[in-house]
């Protein structure tokens, strides 16, 4: 049986260049064998995702022990009125 490690064809599916060898054998023996460089990206992309989850949580914590406060959302709904109060309610001179 010929196995075939890289074929190249053009356009029209003609060969240009191919590595193959021939394999006498068992099929299971046969196959793609994963070494560390093939998985290297994956394994370094987990790990990176492992780590913001690990920050995030971090934060999250800390921000819990410190008694963060969201900001108060102060957008006027589109369907009210804007008044002279809405643009003077953050004034720190208003009295």
């Amino acid at each position: 049986m010929k196995v075939y490690k890289k074929i190249i064809l053009d356009k029209n599916n003609k060969v240009i260049y191919e590595d193959s060898y021939n394999y006498e054998g068992k099929w299971a023996r046969l196959g793609i064998h994963y070494d560390f460089k093939s998985t290297k990206g994956a394994k370094l992309m987990e790990k990176k995702a492992k780590r913001e989850k690990k920050l995030a949580e971090k934060r999250a914590k800390k921000q819990a022990k410190s008694g963060f406060k969201k900001v108060e959302d102060n957008t006027i709904p589109v369907d009210e009125l804007i008044t002279l109060d809405h643009l003077t309610r953050n004034n720190p001179d208003k009295k």
